[in-house]
């Protein structure tokens, strides 16, 4: 690393503990309120203590207070609003930014967790199959969780890879046994299957069992579990594609027609002319029917 270097993770250091050097102090009371995010933070991964991320979440909440407030009051005063519902239009706006801010913040960890806990899953087959086969080359589990942790590139990250560099990391640095290491993980995976895998290696390097037989064991479920999750996709993804012909095609299509007819008859609906319901149906309801769609969809399919 250049001199170059070090100043400047130096300077984002500095500014990424600025909250919590302004108002860590202060947050002794408070942090019993946030200890719900700490097992968040802790399966997500996100390497930042309780005290810091709750300064970052109270900073930014502020902060976002703040701007919208200026932002709102300072425009509207120009223009010669009165005083009075400008203040309260800021007021609610600066509210509801900061509210905004603070849950976003809050419930980020859990987002990640969540994230984790698919990839995991998902990579869970492979990875068994790839520690049979180290175990059978006569690896100890170290050496399997050291070649686990290598696995990837900067263009696919591997959720499995970052947990063995945490157990890796116990054994190297914090100084704990292999064993201890793994169930130390287990307890803090985000994945509960990624935690039986451990807990079952635990068991099988305590007991002196086979590690190869209790992997592939292990694989044939997962791989069994991926052909029945596979089926069930297809179900649902046809599913969807029977929801999509109802709501993007014929929807759309009877609703122009029945306009169209009352548009040749004469009249409105409910004091709306026929024109601005069809640009209603055409611009806004069909748009956000699409969106329901694609929410669904992303719902169901594989994180990869």
């Amino acid at each position: 690393m250049t001199q170059g270097d070090a100043v400047e993770d130096f300077a984002v250091s500095s500014i990424l503990f600025a909250p919590y050097r302004l108002i860590g102090n202060r947050l002794v009371k408070l942090l019993p309120f946030f200890e719900s995010l700490k097992g968040n933070l802790i399966r997500s991964n996100l390497k930042i203590s309780l005290p810091i991320y709750a300064a970052y979440m109270l900073f930014f909440s502020a902060a976002a207070f703040v701007a919208v407030f200026v932002v709102t009051a300072i425009p509207g005063f120009i223009l010669g609003i009165s005083i009075m519902p400008l203040l309260a239009l800021a007021l609610a706006f600066g509210v509801l930014a900061g509210a905004s801010t603070f849950t976003t913040l809050y419930v980020y960890p859990s987002i990640v967790s969540d994230s984790r806990s698919r990839h995991l899953d998902e990579e869970l087959p492979y990875l068994a199959i790839h520690m049979a086969v180290l175990s059978q080359a006569g690896m100890p589990p170290e050496r399997i969780l050291r070649s686990v942790s290598m696995i990837g590139s900067k263009k696919l990250q591997s959720v499995a890879a970052e947990e063995a560099r945490n157990m890796v990391r116990d054994v190297n640095l914090l100084g704990l046994d292999v064993v201890s290491s793994m169930a130390r993980s287990a307890s803090r995976s985000p994945s509960r299957k990624f935690a039986e895998l451990l807990k079952g290696l635990v068991s099988v390097t305590e007991s002196g069992g086979d590690m190869t037989r209790y992997f592939l064991s292990a694989a044939k479920g997962y791989m069994d579990q991926v052909r029945i999750s596979a089926r069930q996709l297809s179900e649902a993804l046809g599913n969807i594609a029977e929801l999509y012909v109802a709501m993007m095609v014929v929807f759309p299509l009877m609703i122009v027609i029945m306009l169209a007819v009352m548009g040749v008859l004469g009249g409105t609906l409910a004091g709306v002319s026929i024109i601005m319901v069809m640009y209603l149906v055409a611009y806004v309801a069909v748009p956000v029917m699409a969106t329901i769609v694609l929410v669904f969809l992303d719902g169901l399919m594989p994180p990869r």
